[in-house]
């Protein structure tokens, strides 16, 4: 009788390692982020510390800024580091720990001033950490695991931390809805210790990670007399227009961040909207994630790359016209309803980046991709500072103001989305070969 043959997703045991031990990084890091979400928790604990939305678009600035800023450098340094994913485990272990500054401080007196302090330092600390590892990651990423593969992993890894993070919402939601059994400081203390213990555990599944050797691809005769791609950023813009499409597309919706972190704020301004519908909040965006993470994936592999950006950018433009239809009703059932979906819809943004990184990874190659990566994030950094400007500019306008901006923004982005090229295109015309999928290019050292 023969055996029954399975599919082999994989080309190597390397590849299957390092996608066991990446979807557990990834997801578990998922699951931590729930209890620092930036929409929701971060905006709802400074307010109730300082009361002060400036420093609630400061506190996303840093986000933003510390994530993408060493970006920009590390691409410069990669080939002086001798061990990626030694350095991303040691990054990891340093910047990660930062978080235990706030958890002390409220142990020690929740009242205290320094408990916003240590916060800022211990948040600028993860996200300086998470910037430094992301090239380093992409890059053990396109070494290690084949593009035909790549969709399957980043969906997988965003369902599965989309599902931890719906059992996470319960809990928050508990907490918040029940401030009478949960006071400050132990609703935080809860939240930002059980994302430093996720965040540690993440840590120590990403020491199962190998590396693999640098491909170095010989060229055939007739493609040596083809120039080298350029360098310099003003030279790769310039060769390269679905590049130059995808850092506009980008940065567009990078722009939403002048909303995102007041949304929470203006539905609270709401008639009739307590505390128990911010914690209903939290699961529907929770659950917007789980969908998100399914729908991107899918998209990403059975349409394509570009499906699932346009589609990314829809669900983008979607979140301020519900948000400014809720405020345009009365109190009651539709007014909850389009909320509601606003969240549920900012969940599934949250899982828009699936598209965004399959699309850069199927159209560079690895002497490309982290100068790609570095140039687009230089791109994006400017919009760091953008909360900080919004929430001083919530001082002069209204909500619905900066909201309406954002969605015209977003609007241009969409039209953007729809003129990208395939990523296959893209690699026709430069003259690039496929590489056939049974090809054993990251085969392990038997």
């Amino acid at each position: 009788m023969r055996p029954t043959m399975r599919p082999n997703w994989f080309s190597s045991a390397l590849e299957r390692r390092n996608f066991a031990g990446l979807t557990t990084d990834g997801a578990l890091y998922f699951i931590a982020l729930t209890f620092l979400d930036a929409t929701i928790l971060i905006p709802l604990f400074l307010q109730h510390v300082s009361g002060s939305p400036l420093l609630i678009g400061f506190a996303t600035a840093i986000r933003q800024l510390c994530f993408v800023l060493p970006q920009v450098l590390i691409a410069k340094w990669m080939h002086r580091i001798p061990r990626l994913s030694r350095f991303v485990f040691r990054t990891y272990l340093i910047c990660r720990f930062g978080f235990l500054l706030v958890i002390g401080m409220l142990l020690y007196n929740s009242q205290s001033p320094w408990v916003l302090i240590c916060f800022f330092i211990g948040h600028a600390m993860f996200c300086l950490g998470e910037g430094l590892i992301q090239v380093p990651w992409m890059e053990l990423t396109g070494r290690t695991i084949r593009p035909q593969n790549h969709g399957k992993l980043f969906g997988l890894m965003q369902t599965l931390g989309a599902a931890g993070s719906f059992a996470a919402g319960l809990l928050i939601q508990r907490v918040i809805s029940h401030p009478e059994q949960f006071p400050y400081p132990l609703n935080f203390l809860m939240m930002f210790t059980t994302a430093f213990l996720l965040l540690f555990c993440s840590s120590l599944s990403f020491l199962y990670v190998k590396e693999a050797p640098r491909r170095m691809e010989l060229p055939a005769d007739e493609e040596k007399k083809r120039p080298e791609p350029p360098r310099s950023f003003a030279g790769t813009l310039r060769t390269n227009p679905p590049f130059r499409k995808l850092i506009s597309i980008q940065m567009l919706c990078g722009l939403h961040q002048l909303a995102m972190p007041f949304y929470i704020l203006y539905v609270q301004t709401m008639p009739g909207v307590d505390m128990n519908v911010v914690g209903e909040l939290v699961i529907v965006q929770i659950a917007g994630g789980l969908a998100g993470g399914l729908l991107f994936g899918v998209l990403s592999e059975k349409f394509g790359n570009r499906t699932a950006i346009c589609w990314a950018v829809l669900c983008n433009a979607a979140v301020p016209v519900l948000i400014l239809l809720a405020g345009q009703q009365g109190a009651g059932s539709w007014r909850e309803k389009l909320v509601v979906t606003a969240f549920g819809l900012l969940g599934v943004v949250g899982s828009g980046w699936i598209g965004f990184t399959n699309y850069l990874l199927e159209m560079s190659n690895d002497q490309t991709r982290g100068r790609m990566v570095a140039y687009l994030n230089l791109c994006i950094a400017p919009l760091s500072v953008l909360p900080i400007f919004s929430g001083e500019l919530l001082q002069i306008v209204s909500y619905e103001t900066v909201f309406g901006i954002v969605l015209i923004l977003l609007l241009v982005a969409l039209f953007l989305s729809w003129r990208l090229p395939p990523p296959t295109t893209i690699r026709h015309r430069r003259g690039e070969r496929a590489v056939r999928s049974d090809r054993q290019t990251n085969a392990a050292p038997r």
